[in-house]
């Protein structure tokens, strides 16, 4: 019995480590982590009454259709998403228009997209 309990305890210890390890690598979620991004740094310009380049950011949807330069997103290849483009070559937002999207929020986006289903 004693050489069996080390056994059990690292066997739900090691489970728990999975556990943690999957929770933390889950993708981003659009509502909780995606669109507070969005409506700090991007909505003003890109949503409600104001849609740079008839761009509309406020719900998926909107980003996947697009705008005057086509969709936003390119669902499971974030280097193929315009979005991800124009804020990785600091054209969005605007160089006047702060505050930016920090590094960490870029990657983020990008595990956002590359998570998404390529329905092509």
């Amino acid at each position: 019995m004693r050489a069996i309990l080390p056994l059990l305890f690292s066997a739900l210890l090691l489970g728990s480590l999975a556990e943690v390890t999957a929770r933390a690598e889950a993708p981003p979620d659009f509502q909780k982590d995606v669109l507070p991004v969005f409506e700090e740094k991007c909505i003003r310009c890109h949503g409600g009454k104001r849609r740079g380049g008839k761009l509309d950011m406020r719900t998926l949807e909107a980003m996947l259709e697009g705008g005057d330069t086509g969709p936003a997103l390119k669902p499971g290849n974030a280097k193929k998403s315009l979005l991800i483009e124009l804020i990785h070559y600091k054209e969005m937002p605007p160089k006047k228009e702060e505050p930016f999207i920090t590094p960490t929020e870029l990657e983020m986006l990008r595990r956002w997209i590359n998570a998404m289903p390529d329905k092509t």
